[in-house]
């Protein structure tokens, strides 16, 4: 019985990633054909289509550098902080180091970038 239990804590993590994905991926194909049958039924009809229902969100979607430095630093000092009290010690509160400077590395990015571009002007 514990053998079948340390079998599905092993495996479930894998199939709750893909199932995920799986959804994810569904739900773009769904949208994509929802998106072309209109397309379809307008150029039936006889309709003039505008530009814009060629383009996708995300295409028109900007990110910005520095919330997604703030969502990492964010997320560093989160992990650090999870994994320091539930697993006490540094030993493991280490790995929300990594998410942490990847951030502060975007952030530094983010202002020297903006330095560039207000002297540029």
């Amino acid at each position: 019985m514990e053998e079948t239990i340390g079998m599905v804590a092993v495996i479930l993590p894998f199939v709750t990633a893909v199932i995920i994905l799986l959804i994810i991926f569904v739900t773009k194909v769904m949208r994509d054909r929802s998106r072309n049958q209109v397309i379809m039924k307008a150029i039936e009809a006889g309709k003039e289509i505008s530009p814009d229902m060629f383009t996708t969100p995300e295409t028109e979607k900007k990110s910005d550098p520095l919330t997604s430095a703030l969502v990492s630093i964010g997320v560093g000092v989160g992990m650090f902080g999870a994994f320091y009290f539930f697993f006490g010690g540094l030993k493991f509160a280490a790995f929300g180091l990594i998410p942490f400077f990847i951030g502060v590395g975007q952030l530094v990015a983010y202002f020297v970038n903006k330095n560039r571009k207000d002297t540029q002007l």
